[in-house]
């Protein structure tokens, strides 16, 4: 069945979007610094320019990205009347429900670290800093803790879209997120956890309680894990 997901995506201009989208951002903050000399990885340092494409994927893009994605996986099985046929096959309901999200998660992983890979050549152009293994290491650190933590939240979306079989309601949940992400930077704010702890772990610009930051993501994972699977097997 994941293999008929990817089938699916063959081609979706949901999938192309998503994926410009986080690409967009590196190739912005790579000419902002070739251009600004200020913001330059030779005056800042690869920490800072990699710090600066992940704190904007954390704070707007990546949930932009990736709820446009579980929208659009979710949502076309109502608009093309196709759940019809999966909803009567003697296959369970959360077996479909699962592989959907495995898919999502292998392209959140993928998209993540041909991100870092991609933002890394971009940055050797322009630099003649070495790229060390030290900083390697953290880096991939950073991208896999993003990883988590964006993968924690997709069945908070998924869930809209299966209760309203709609890919609007996407729409609006995103720009209410990224809104509140903007606005109320708080570790009881699940959906700022991302930004909060990776990269500004230990970030002077706010105190970060670890804890209640993985508590209340946790918490929305597995609410908005129950909630998708639970609707899911009950909607038509």
């Amino acid at each position: 069945m994941i293999r008929a997901e990817l089938i699916k995506l063959k081609g979706s201009k949901a999938f192309v979007l998503s994926y410009i989208i986080l690409l967009a951002v590196t190739l912005l903050f790579f000419i902002l610094d070739a251009i600004f000399p200020q913001y330059s990885i030779d005056h800042s340092g690869w920490n800072y320019y990699f710090q600066e494409i992940v704190g904007f994927i954390n704070i707007a893009t990546g949930f932009i990205s990736y709820f446009i994605l579980t929208g659009h996986i979710f949502a076309r099985e109502y608009q093309e009347d196709t759940h019809l046929f999966m909803f009567t096959s003697p296959v369970a309901r959360t077996k479909f429900y699962v592989n959907k999200l495995l898919v999502i998660y292998g392209y959140i992983v993928v998209s993540l670290f041909s991100v870092l890979i991609l933002s890394a050549l971009l940055g050797m152009l322009i630099t003649d800093r070495p790229l060390t293994l030290d900083i390697w290491v953290d880096q991939i650190q950073v991208f896999a803790k993003m990883c988590v933590m964006h993968a924690m939240l997709i069945p908070f979306i998924s869930f809209f879209v299966i209760r309203w079989k709609s890919f609007l309601v996407v729409v609006l949940v995103t720009c209410t997120v990224i809104f509140l992400n903007f606005t109320y930077k708080s570790e009881w704010n699940p959906l700022i956890v991302p930004f909060l702890l990776s990269p500004n772990e230990g970030s002077a610009f706010i105190q970060v309680d670890d804890i209640i930051a993985w508590f209340s993501l946790s918490v929305t994972f597995i609410l908005g894990l129950f909630l998708s699977i639970w609707t899911y097997k009950r909607r038509y």
